[in-house]
């Protein structure tokens, strides 16, 4: 009984701890209408990291990014994909485009991903959260890009945002070019409520250990 209490009160702690509201450090939020590419196309002899978008952002005040929400939708076709992870990278500022990539993290997974309906190009559009853990200096600028592993077609796309300062970049087949959009991001202080693995096993081991007991007490 003891070992029960001890299990589900450790799952129980990392669940409340993962879901601490976050503080909004910049935000970007989605204005529905079309999204710009990216995208990892695992496919057997697909095309690879073919597209990346990016979007510049700067902190008033220097802080440690620790999560970041985003919105992204499927097209071309206009079909769900089945994504199996993120890569999340941000880089240094080169005279107003992507510069050395300064931080970058896989995330397996389809990053909590929430059906958010349609937008206004009648895409598929999905919310995202990922964690992270990058230090952001006050008063720089920085690149953020997000591309997903997912098999082509369909294509994957990071939402636009009409905050920002209408700037962008795309890197498509090996070719960069500024793009006169945003997209739709928000970076957070804290941990993203969507629970990491670890704490999913502990909260399973939680749950079997109460049946156990539940089956120990019949017999």
């Amino acid at each position: 009984m003891n070992f029960q209490r001890v299990i589900l009160g450790a799952a129980t702690t990392a669940l409340l701890a993962g879901s601490a509201s976050a503080a909004v450090l910049y935000d970007q939020p989605s204005n529905n209408f079309g999204a710009f590419s990216s995208q990892n196309d695992t496919a057997s002899g697909g095309f690879g990291n073919f597209v990346t978008t990016f979007d510049n952002f700067t902190l008033g005040s220097a802080a440690t990014i620790e999560s970041v929400d985003f919105t992204g939708a499927f097209f071309n076709p206009v079909t769900h994909g089945s994504i199996t992870g993120f890569t999340i990278a941000i880089s240094a500022d080169s005279s107003g485009i992507p510069g050395a990539q300064l931080y970058s993290k896989f995330i397996g997974g389809s990053g909590g991903e929430t059906s958010l309906g349609t937008d206004t190009q009648g895409d598929l559009v999905f919310g995202y959260s990922e964690n992270i853990s990058f230090s952001a200096a006050a008063g720089t600028q920085y690149w953020l890009s997000i591309v997903p592993d997912l098999a082509f077609p369909p294509q994957w796309g990071w939402e636009n945002s009409s905050v920002g300062d209408g700037a962008g970049y795309q890197i498509f087949f090996g070719s960069g070019g500024a793009i006169t959009s945003d997209s739709a991001f928000t970076l957070n202080d804290t941990p993203s409520k969507v629970p990491e693995p670890v704490t999913l096993s502990l909260f399973g081991a939680g749950i079997a250990g109460a049946a156990a007991m539940r089956r120990r007490k019949r017999k």
